[in-house]
C-alpha cells in the first residue's frame, strides 16, 4: 500500500513540474509578445511627432543624440576651465556636468592626446 502511494505522488509531482513548465514557457510567450507590442506603439507614438530615432523611439528636440542628451561644444568647455582643474571642477560645469564622470575623464584623455592639457597628478590637469 505504501509503495503505491509513493508512486502516485511521484507521479503527480511529475505531473505538477510539466504543467509548471509549460506554464513558464506561456509567460515567457507572452512576455515577448508585450515587448512587441510595445515596440509597435512607440513607433506609432514617434509618427505624430514625425521624427523617429534609429530603434522607433521619437527624438525629443533637434539636437538629441542620445540618451544623456545635446551635443556639447567641448572647446568652449576647455575655455571655461580654469588653468589647474579636476574632473570635479568639469562637472561642475553646465553643460559638462550632464555628462557622466566616466565620458568626461574620455574627454580629458582626448584633450590630453591632442597636448591641450597635461595630467599633472592623480586627478589633476593643467591647460598647455
Amino acid at each position: 500500500m505504501a509503495v503505491d502511494l509513493k508512486v502516485n505522488v511521484r507521479k503527480e509531482i511529475d505531473r505538477l513540474k510539466q504543467e509548471l513548465s509549460a506554464a513558464t514557457g506561456r509567460v515567457a510567450a507572452l512576455r515577448d509578445e508585450v515587448k512587441r507590442h510595445e515596440r509597435v506603439y512607440n513607433m506609432l507614438d514617434a509618427g505624430k511627432t514625425g521624427k523617429r530615432s534609429r530603434w522607433g523611439r521619437a527624438l525629443v528636440g533637434p539636437t538629441k543624440r542620445g540618451p544623456r542628451g545635446t551635443m556639447i561644444d567641448w572647446n568652449a568647455v576647455l575655455a571655461t576651465l580654469p588653468n589647474q582643474f579636476t574632473l570635479d571642477t568639469m562637472s561642475a560645469h553646465e553643460k559638462a556636468g550632464e555628462k557622466p564622470r566616466s565620458y568626461l575623464r574620455q574627454v580629458a584623455a582626448r584633450w590630453s592626446k591632442e597636448r591641450r592639457i597635461k595630467r599633472t597628478a592623480r586627478g589633476m590637469y593643467q591647460k598647455t
